[in-house]
């Protein structure tokens, strides 16, 4: 999968094309980057309809490679090289509730997205079996 970032590109057309790609990840964006295995803090988070090139501390019209087989810590570096603004990848965990890879960025993006599918995995048949008990009388 290929990002193309210009001067018009917003942080959400790249959620949506990175979610598309990775239904069990989301990016997110944010002003400064996370010290290594530690949380992003909430009050650096940019709006996602802001447009990269207002936002970046350097902005030049980029192509960013992002394929399965890339840690996450690459292409958050990446990002941050590129654009000077933080990307953090979160995987969701159950329902909406997703967890910041800050601990597993080492991870490819594939195996990443893979345990978000298992945890939604575990958590759908956690939900059928406690229906299974349920009375109908």
């Amino acid at each position: 999968m290929e990002l193309q970032v210009d001067s018009n590109t917003k942080f959400k057309d790249l959620q949506k094309k990175f979610s598309k790609a990775y239904p069990f990840l989301k990016i997110e964006f944010y002003k400064k980057p996370h010290a290594e295995k530690e949380l992003s803090e909430k009050k650096d988070i940019i709006q996602i309809d802001k447009t990269i090139s207002n936002e970046a501390k350097f902005f030049k019209p980029a192509t960013l490679k992002i394929n399965e087989d890339r840690t996450v810590a690459e292409i958050e570096k990446e990002f941050f090289n590129k654009f000077g603004i933080a990307m953090q990848v979160s995987r969701k965990q159950s329902n909406n509730v997703w967890i910041e890879t800050s601990r597993t960025d080492y991870m490819t993006l594939k195996r990443q997205n893979e345990k978000g599918r298992e945890m939604s995995l575990v958590l759908q048949d956690n939900k059928e079996y406690e229906n299974q008990g349920l009375d109908t009388e």
